[in-house]
This record gives structure tokens, C-alpha cells and sequence, in this order.
């Protein structure tokens, strides 16, 4: 997201980065550099135009003399450069001009007023992140018998692998919702885990998937992968998917990447 503050710095460094190029400038050889083809052959020339006491144009073969030659190629370059850096301070100044500041509240509070029904769904700036966390029930009247782990801080787990991740997660100070409604409304999916990623207060979702080789659990997660696709809720962009070994294991060092890459 792009602020009036940092296009107020950009234009300052150009500003900046414009006197030093023309002060360079003063300091290099007079005249400009002039190439003209002659008889197959390519000379080189320090174009002097008539002025003050020199009457006339007057024009120097270079093409011995590198420190002249590289100076007036450093002056042309340093000519086409100040015109892109007047053009883009410019842009910028115009910019700053038609600046209008984000209010994410009034912009939010405006179109939850057209679908109220998405206020539980989202993160929409107004509500503070623990009371994010704490905004739906756990499920944990499905299959009570299998909650059989433990977390650190008393949360009950069907899986040891999903155990570890919401360590991990805890771990970094991570905000999350762990096995609960999502509150988009028509879907009736409780992820494993809802995460309220700190950098731009985006909700990604979380799904660990084990028992792999059981083909009706492989099937019922290709629906659920599916179902959650509809909802815009996709791989590679709000969703995280990690499995189980073949051993039934957990790489340990994949969660952790995928903390440190998707949700820090």
C-alpha cells in the first residue's frame, strides 16, 4: 500500500539525486559530444558552441583523449537523466497534490453497511485482533471422543501433526482460530486453522491434510478443496496446505517455512 508519505520521500531522493547530477555536471568538459561516420570511419569530436568571447562554433577531435571523451559521455547521460527526473518529480508533486488519505474504518463501515451479513467473515479494521480470535466457538462437539492431545494451553487436538503447527504458530505470537467457522456465509467449513496475518490484516487459511492413503478421506478433501475455491479461498494465495508424510509424519522444517515465508 503506497502512502503520501513515502511518495513525499521518493520525490525528495529525486530532488536530491537531481542537484548532485547537476553539480557532477559543472565539473565535466565543456561542449557536448558530437560522432560523426566520414569515410568509414567514426570520429569523435568536443562540440563547442559560439559563446561569450567565441565567436564562432568550434569543434575538437577527441578520439585521443579518454578523460575528454568519457566526460562529454557522462554529460549525455547525465542530460537524458535530469529529463526523466524532472518528469517523474513532476508526476510525484501531481500525485501529492491528489492525494486523498486512507480511512480504512469509513471505507469499511460503508460497505458493511450494503453486506452486513460479511461483517463476521472479515477483518475489517475496527475490531481488535484478540477479539478476532475469540469471535466464533470451537467445534468441539464433533467427534469429542477423538480430541485425545493437549495443546500448551489446554486446547484439545484429534491430531498430533495440527498440535504442533498451533505450537508453532503460538510460538511466533501468530493470531489464529483454530478448527472453527469461518463466517462466510454458505460455507459450512471449519478449517483447521484462521490466521490474522499482522502485515496486512489479510485472513489466511490453514489446512493440514493426513490420512492421505485413505481413499475416502483423499476424496472428501478434493470436495473440500473445491468448495473452498468457489469461495475465493486458494492455494498459493489465502490458503496454506501442508500433509502428512508417507510415514504419517510431519516436516517440521516445511511449517516452519511456511510461517516464515506466508504469515510473518
Amino acid at each position: 500500500m503506497v502512502y503520501k508519505e513515502e511518495l513525499e520521500r521518493i520525490r525528495r531522493e529525486l530532488v536530491e539525486r537531481k542537484e548532485n547530477l547537476l553539480y557532477e555536471q559543472k565539473n565535466l568538459p565543456d561542449g557536448e559530444l558530437m560522432i560523426v561516420d566520414q569515410d568509414g570511419l567514426r570520429k569523435y569530436l568536443q562540440r563547442l558552441p559560439a559563446k561569450g568571447n567565441r565567436k564562432k562554433e568550434r569543434r575538437y577531435g577527441i578520439k585521443r583523449k579518454p578523460d575528454v571523451l568519457n566526460g562529454l559521455v557522462r554529460k549525455e547521460y547525465i542530460t537524458e537523466t535530469l529529463k526523466v527526473i524532472d518528469q517523474d518529480i513532476r508526476a510525484l508533486e501531481l500525485a501529492c497534490k491528489r492525494y486523498k488519505p486512507i480511512d480504512e474504518d469509513t471505507i469499511m463501515r460503508q460497505f458493511l453497511a450494503k453486506y452486513p451479513e460479511l461483517i463476521n467473515g472479515i477483518y475489517h479494521g475496527m475490531t481488535d485482533p484478540v477479539e478476532w480470535a475469540k469471535r466464533f466457538p470451537r467445534m468441539d462437539n464433533y467427534h469429542p471422543e477423538n480430541l485425545k492431545h493437549t495443546a500448551a494451553n489446554g486446547t484439545k487436538s484429534r491430531s498430533k501433526n495440527e498440535l504442533y503447527i498451533a505450537s508453532q504458530l503460538d510460538r511466533y505470537g501468530i493470531i489464529y482460530r483454530w478448527d472453527c467457522p469461518t463466517g462466510i456465509p454458505g460455507l459450512f467449513r471449519n478449517p483447521d486453522f484462521q490466521i490474522l496475518r499482522r502485515r496486512d490484516w489479510r485472513v489466511i487459511y490453514w489446512e493440514h491434510c493426513g490420512m492421505m492413503d485413505d481413499p475416502e478421506y483423499k476424496e472428501g478433501n478434493e470436495i473440500r478443496l473445491k468448495e473452498y475455491e468457489e469461495f475465493g479461498i486458494v492455494p498459493w494465495d489465502n490458503l496454506i496446505v501442508t500433509y502428512d508424510t508417507v510415514e504419517g509424519g510431519l516436516r517440521g522444517d516445511l511449517i516452519d517455512a511456511m510461517i516464515k515465508c506466508w504469515l510473518l
